[in-house]
């Protein structure tokens, strides 16, 4: 019977059960906060007369918006940093942002590099992928961006008036 007693008590003593216990981290090297009024911006163009829109080179002017660096560690001089921009693309106007609207596939929006006059296209990272050098605590870098209508809306002439949107987003890489 003592024999049985401690059998039964090895059995509940040995009954364990096993779990798993998973961790994960992320370590990030960001030598620059991005400030925040640069986080979601609202690129308003002004306002265009059609015409513009159904002769060469159909475009509006071109509006500026920067985005802002700050907090620069100083052991980040030095670094490049590399901003690229993703959105849902015009197939008209390789490159550029399809726009929303009445205008969808006659309009995109095309992003300008740094320089001001290089057109910068979806995907690909500025300054034709260098990037600028980190060189002091805030860095801005001043892109701008403009409304421009597809070869076939221009020969068409069939732009209409109305309103359009599109939505971009962008990373900031460092290396």
């Amino acid at each position: 019977m003592a024999k049985l007693i401690l059998c039964l008590m090895l059995l509940c003593l040995s009954g364990s059960g096993a779990a798993d216990m998973a961790f994960t981290g992320n370590l990030l090297d960001r030598p620059c906060q991005l400030d925040p009024t640069s986080a979601a911006q609202d690129v308003v163009f002004m306002q265009s007369a059609l015409p513009q829109f159904h002769h060469a080179p159909g475009r509006s002017p071109a509006k500026r918006f920067p985005i802002k660096l700050l907090n620069c560690r100083a052991e980040s001089i030095g670094k490049v940093v590399k901003v690229v921009f993703s959105g849902e693309p015009e197939q008209g106007l390789p490159g550029t942002l399809k726009v929303a609207g009445v205008n969808a596939g006659r309009l995109g929006i095309q992003i300008v590099d740094t320089d001001g006059q290089t057109p910068l296209a979806l995907g690909d990272a500025h300054r034709a992928g260098n990037g600028d050098v980190i060189s002091a605590e805030a860095v801005t870098l001043n892109f701008s961006a403009y409304v421009q209508a597809t070869p076939e809306a221009l020969a068409e002439r069939s732009v209409t008036a109305g309103e359009y949107s599109a939505i971009a987003t962008f990373e900031i890489n460092y290396q």
